[in-house]
């Protein structure tokens, strides 16, 4: 399965116009298509900036107080099935 993500803009009459090239002729494909409106305002680039800097401030947090997995008990010893 192939994915493809685009942004378009609706004409006049609020129509989305799409060509999907899909590289072989004379094949059937199933197009599954799933749009959402997109309002106009971005998230400004220092908003992204502190989550970037939040996310890298977790990095290595926990390097002082390394997790270490306990000892595991022995499994218990069967009969074998007959």
């Amino acid at each position: 399965m192939n994915t493809v993500r685009k942004l378009y803009e609706s004409d006049e009459q609020g129509t989305v116009h799409v060509d999907l090239e899909v590289g072989v002729p004379h094949r059937r494909v199933e197009v599954v298509l799933v749009w959402q409106e997109i309002d106009g305002a971005q998230t400004p680039p220092e908003a992204l900036e502190k989550k970037r800097a939040e996310l890298d401030a977790l990095a290595g947090a926990l390097s002082d107080d390394p997790i270490a997995r306990p000892a595991q008990p022995l499994l218990e010893t069967r009969l074998p099935i007959e």
